[in-house]
């Protein structure tokens, strides 16, 4: 949805789960039999029971609270694709408020050296890696967010 100031969400409550951050084709699959279904349901399940009810050896409550602080952060912030909200929780920005307070130059040292591991590399396949610039539009799209109530 795009916003008066030309911000375009990419990612909406009602969206099916498998759009959201790091779910895959088949994780939204067994998602979907535990009743799964939209990025709202995602957002409003506590995490173990998803956890629980998909009941996937390498899933458990913690990797499903990343996938929910991606989610939640790409439906707040305007611009933010999954790629970049994968980075942020792996870097340790795990709220919308936390991203829009961030500094610039102290997110960017957290960035650069995590994009260049095996985990970042995997994050973005054969993507472009973010720059500074990047990161400071993640810093500014924060500051745009929405309010959004997934219950």
């Amino acid at each position: 949805m795009a916003h008066g100031n030309g911000l375009k969400h990419y990612l909406e409550l009602a969206d099916d789960v498998v759009d959201a951050p790091s779910i895959g084709p088949r994780m939204a699959e067994r998602m979907a039999a535990a009743g799964i279904h939209s990025v709202a349901d995602l957002l409003r399940t506590d995490a173990a029971t998803i956890a629980d009810s998909i009941d996937h050896e390498r899933t458990n409550a913690a990797t499903v609270q990343r996938w929910q602080l991606q989610t939640e952060m790409c439906v707040r912030i305007p611009q933010l694709r999954g790629h970049d909200a994968q980075i942020l929780v792996a870097c340790g920005v795990e709220t919308t408020e936390q991203l829009a307070a961030s500094s610039v130059e102290t997110l960017w040292a957290k960035v650069e050296p995590f994009v260049a591991t095996n985990a970042g590399k995997r994050i973005l396949r054969n993507g472009k890696q973010p720059d500074i610039s990047e990161v400071r539009d993640w810093v500014t799209w924060a500051n745009h967010a929405r309010m959004v109530n997934a219950a």
